[in-house]
This record gives C-alpha cells, sequence and structure tokens, in this order.
C-alpha cells in the first residue's frame, strides 16, 4: 500500500548563502514527513502555495525584522490564503551570547525576524507551530557548526 505525503513548501529568502543552507536542510528534515519542494522567495509565484498543508518561511535577521522580500510576499497573499495551513517560521541570526555589551543591548532590543515571522503568517489565517533562530557567526556567516542537523531536527521532531 502506498502512503501519499502531504504537500508542504519552504520558502526562504538569503543574502549570503546561510538561511538557504538552513532552509535545505529543513526540506531534508521534511522528507520522511512531506513531500516538500524549496523555492527562494524572489522566485515564488502565485498559486505556489495552494494545496499545501505545511508551510514554512525563513530569512535573515535584519534590525530584528524579516527580508523586505519575505515583507513583499506577504503583500501578495490575501488574509485568509493560509486558513488552515500549519506553518513554521525560522531566521539566521547572529547570537546574543558572546557579542560585545552594546551588541547583547541591541539584539535584545530589536529580537530576531522568526517570531514576527510567525505571528505574521497567523494573520493570514495560517495555523502556527513555532519559529527557530539558527545561528551564524558573523554578518555574511558562516553558519555556527551544527546548525543545519539542527534544522533537520528541529523540524522533524515538530512534524512527527
Amino acid at each position: 500500500m502506498t502512503v501519499k505525503k502531504s504537500k508542504a513548501l519552504i520558502i526562504y529568502d538569503s543574502l549570503f548563502g546561510n538561511t538557504k543552507k538552513i532552509a535545505e536542510a529543513i526540506n531534508d528534515g521534511l522528507s520522511n514527513y512531506y513531500n516538500s519542494n524549496l523555492i527562494s522567495v524572489k522566485d515564488i509565484k502565485p498559486g505556489d502555495i495552494e494545496s499545501i498543508q505545511l508551510l514554512v518561511i525563513g530569512s535573515p535577521t535584519h534590525g530584528g525584522n524579516y527580508s523586505e522580500s519575505v515583507k513583499a510576499f506577504f503583500d501578495t497573499i490575501t488574509d485568509t490564503s493560509l486558513k488552515g495551513v500549519k506553518t513554521l517560521a525560522f531566521d539566521t541570526s547572529i547570537p546574543i551570547e558572546g557579542q560585545k555589551r552594546f551588541m547583547r543591548m541591541l539584539i535584545k532590543m530589536l529580537g530576531y525576524a522568526a517570531p514576527r515571522i510567525l505571528k505574521r503568517l497567523a494573520k493570514k489565517g495560517a495555523s502556527t507551530m513555532g519559529s527557530e533562530s539558527f545561528w551564524v557567526l558573523d554578518r555574511e556567516g558562516p553558519l555556527k557548526e551544527g546548525e543545519t542537523e539542527r534544522a533537520r531536527k528541529w523540524v522533524a521532531d515538530l512534524v512527527r
């Protein structure tokens, strides 16, 4: 007997390739549970989010928020277009640990993109499941060691 997997879509924006690497790891983590596709937010077309059961959106954190490309994507979908769709959000960010006092204060004040993405997804009618930040060691990266494996495990644990 063949079991049909539900459809998932991972949408990401990436400036230096770090968020794309996390998106690819999330796609791998979903492979046992969903028939998933990965797409850059710059390549998304109307209709790509139709008939999906899970939507994952990721962005680098810019000043505590998600990228302009992700903002533009949200502006293209209606407030009810994600009704009944399960959603997850992730970002790539600099960790607060190990930062100098001013940078720690700035991060505490501004926060990270993933919770804001999740809040926007909820406003679009989605059923939110969680958000997570994955760490880069500097503005352009690289990713902290072990982050891609942590991304695979994070998503698999949530959808299992």
